[in-house]
């Protein structure tokens, strides 16, 4: 196993979940101007449904390469290196929706 992948991986992962969630978190905030439905959420309800969304987003395809379609997969991709990369999207969506919340209150308000 190289660490310097699996580092690369879980940082890249990192970065993605954070983008992804930073971007729905924005989205959001800018359809509850347009959208009753949206506008209905309350700010609790809104992080819930950016990190639910985010993780629906971010981690399906690495999650389904890891179980149900590992045969489907290169040969080349590691299991380690698919873990890092959950582990860096899942841990990356929570920094995505602080920092989500802070271009709401900084840009938007």
């Amino acid at each position: 196993m190289d660490s310097l992948t699996s580092a690369n991986r879980f940082m890249s992962g990192f970065f993605f979940g954070a983008v992804i969630a930073t971007a729905i978190m924005v989205l959001l905030s800018i359809g509850a101007e347009v959208s009753p439905l949206v506008a209905r959420l309350h700010a609790p309800e809104q992080v819930i449904a950016t990190a639910v969304i985010s993780l629906l987003i971010a981690d399906t395809k690495p999650l389904l390469y890891k179980t149900v379609w590992s045969e489907r997969r290169s040969s080349f991709i590691l299991d380690e290196d698919l873990s890092a990369t959950l582990r860096g999207r899942t841990f990356g969506i929570p920094a995505g929706v602080m920092i989500g919340i802070l271009v709401q209150n900084v840009l938007l308000s």
